[in-house]
């Protein structure tokens, strides 16, 4: 027959361990709602300012699927139309790469107003 000693020590250590645990759960947090870094737009002098503007046309025609110089919520899917349609400055359910550009400089997509690269 074990202590009691024994056994509080072994309910303790439980204990602690379960502690331990849970707070690094707590601590950080994964999956789609957990908070993310915010960007600060230096990638290490690897990209010229104009790859940008050039790598961003790419990524704009490549989701225009049907090549019309729109995006819209059918073309990029619900999760992405809801950070997008902040750009949709004339409400008519379509983002041009204009509208996108301008709000981007606005910092209406969460990158706010900087100028990381100047010309």
């Amino acid at each position: 027959m074990k202590s009691i000693s024994t056994r509080v020590g072994l309910g303790f250590s439980v204990f602690a361990l379960a502690l331990g645990v849970s707070a690094s759960a707590l601590a950080a947090p994964e999956g789609p709602d957990a908070p993310r870094g915010q960007c600060s737009g230096e990638h290490g002098g690897k990209h010229a300012p104009g790859d940008r503007a050039a790598r961003a046309a790419e990524r704009f025609k490549k989701a225009d699927k049907n090549a019309d110089g729109f995006l819209t919520q059918a073309e990029v899917g619900d999760k992405r139309w809801g950070h997008l349609v902040v750009a949709d400055s004339n409400r008519d359910g379509k983002v041009s790469a204009a509208e996108l550009a301008e709000a981007h400089a606005e910092g209406k997509l969460g990158h706010g107003k900087r100028d990381k690269h100047p010309a």
